[in-house]
């Protein structure tokens, strides 16, 4: 165990990285007397290596070495992969030397300044030429065994150290990215549409109600029309006998006109139903014979008198033209009185009745054409109250489902409200104890000696706070 490095440290450090716990605790021998040469591939380190290798032993274990040298190129500034190398390579030495592979190179300041940019462990770094190098190289090895054990065992364990600081880093930025952002993007849908559907509906329900009513009173006056077209024609046409059976005939056209009438508001309220969504409409009312009042008796007035009047007249007047040659004869003068009164009263009947036939008529006429305005009234009212009940039906099972889409919106709701508060207490409560572990290992960072380097500290909100140098 390092100095410094307490039981709760290694605690942590075993729950968050077991592996790397497991390869401190199994760390090999140091030999103190031999050096690690490392550099990347494309960089030849053949010449260092031949350098060092007359006054110092090399080694191609990293982890064995009591320093580390670290070959850059001389024609370019180092870059990732040499960072990485050097990570690599440094993470168990304390001792580490920078040189490259030539004899001069004029991107020493440029990989100088991005060292100490890198890591405020090389904050003193110097790419050393040939001479300096094997000088250091001898200082860095010069120092008892025990001392060049012990510091390497230190580095192991700041190492150790910042790379599980590193992984508490991350898991709390996983943590804190892993916010409630699709359930709070759902949330605010689910308010922006709540009730929209019903409003809609609605709408919807209002304007197909209009365009009904439109469309049904429009056909009750379009076949009232007709009937009136149809009945005056008849009534025209119409003898006596017809005339005495019209009332009856009116009424079987009558209710006919209300069959189909009732035929063309269930299709077209089926129609405004099924639209609607609604699965049980109200029901049909059934078929209902149309209420036509009998026709009055016709009043006979003085017309009928005076036209048997005039057709006396008129046949008298007639009778002694017919029989006028007859006159003529002496004989038969007396003759021609009866023939006279005949043929008058013939005219006299026949004027009389054939006055009767054209006031039956009219009065049959003006009857129907009261009785189809009563008809069209009634027609009206009917489709109407039929369009009303099936409104309030429709309206009742609109509001009916929009109360039931709003309660389950609302259940919804409430349950992504109830998801958000415990995603923030875990992430506050997962935060904190990312909190708690870094500061312990940062607690053990300093007294190792290390520099706490590892990236910013967690707040329990989920905040990040300034980064710790």
């Amino acid at each position: 165990m390092s100095a410094g490095f307490s039981e709760e440290a290694q605690r942590v450090v075993e729950r968050w990285n077991p592996d790397g716990f497991g390869r401190w605790r199994e760390c090999g021998r140091v030999d103190a007397g031999a050096v690690h040469v490392a550099t990347v591939r494309g960089i030849d380190a053949s010449r260092v290596r031949e350098a060092l290798a007359a006054h110092v032993p090399i080694t191609g274990v990293p982890d064995d070495a009591a320093a580390v040298v670290m070959v850059l190129d001389e024609l370019s500034v180092l870059g990732r992969d040499e960072l990485a190398a050097l990570d690599a390579a440094a993470a168990h030495v304390e001792r580490v030397l920078f040189t490259t592979s030539g004899d001069a190179s004029d991107v020493v300041e440029r990989d100088e300044a991005l060292l100490r940019v890198h890591s405020p462990r090389y904050a003193d770094a110097r790419v050393l030429g040939r001479a300096e190098l094997s000088h250091d190289v001898r200082d860095a090895l010069a120092a008892p065994a025990d001392v060049i054990v012990d510091r390497n065992r230190r580095r192991r364990t700041v190492s150790l150290v910042e790379q599980t600081c590193r992984m508490i880093a991350a898991t709390a930025e996983s943590v804190r990215a892993d916010d409630a952002t699709p359930l709070r993007e759902r949330r605010t849908r689910l308010v922006a549409d709540r009730g929209r559907g019903r409003a809609e509906l609605s709408a919807l329900v209002r304007a197909d109600v209009q365009r009904a009513r439109i469309d049904l009173v429009h056909v009750v006056g379009a076949r009232t029309r007709e009937l009136s077209t149809l009945v005056r024609a008849e009534i025209d046409r119409a003898g006596r006998h017809e005339l005495a059976a019209f009332p009856e005939r009116f009424a079987q056209l009558a209710d006919a006109l209300t069959v189909e009438v009732d035929t063309a508001a269930r299709h077209r309220l089926d129609e405004l139903v099924g639209r609607a969504g609604l699965t049980d409409p109200p029901a049909d009312p059934g078929p209902a014979e149309a209420s036509v009042p009998p026709p009055t008796p016709r009043h006979r007035g003085v017309e009928d008198r005076m036209m048997v009047i005039v057709g006396a007249s008129a046949g008298v007047g007639l009778g002694r033209l017919a029989v006028a040659p007859l006159s003529m004869v002496p004989a038969l003068d007396i003759a021609t009185i009866p023939v006279t009164l005949t043929l008058g009263g013939a005219a006299a009947w026949w004027l009389a009745r054939s006055r009767r036939l054209v006031a039956d008529r009219a009065h049959l006429r003006q009857w129907a054409s009261d009785a189809g305005a009563g008809l069209r009234a009634h027609l009206e009212q009917r489709v109407l109250a039929r369009l009303l009940e099936t409104e309030a039906a429709v309206g009742t099972r609109v509001i009916a489902d929009g109360r039931a889409a709003t309660a389950a919106v609302d259940d919804e709701i409430a349950a992504i409200d109830a998801e958000l508060r415990r995603l923030a207490a875990q992430r506050s409560g997962r935060l904190a104890s990312c909190e708690r572990d870094r500061a312990v290992l940062l607690e053990a960072l300093e007294a190792v000696g290390g520099r706490a380097e590892v990236g910013t500290a967690m707040e329990p909100n989920g905040s990040a706070s300034r980064p710790t140098q």
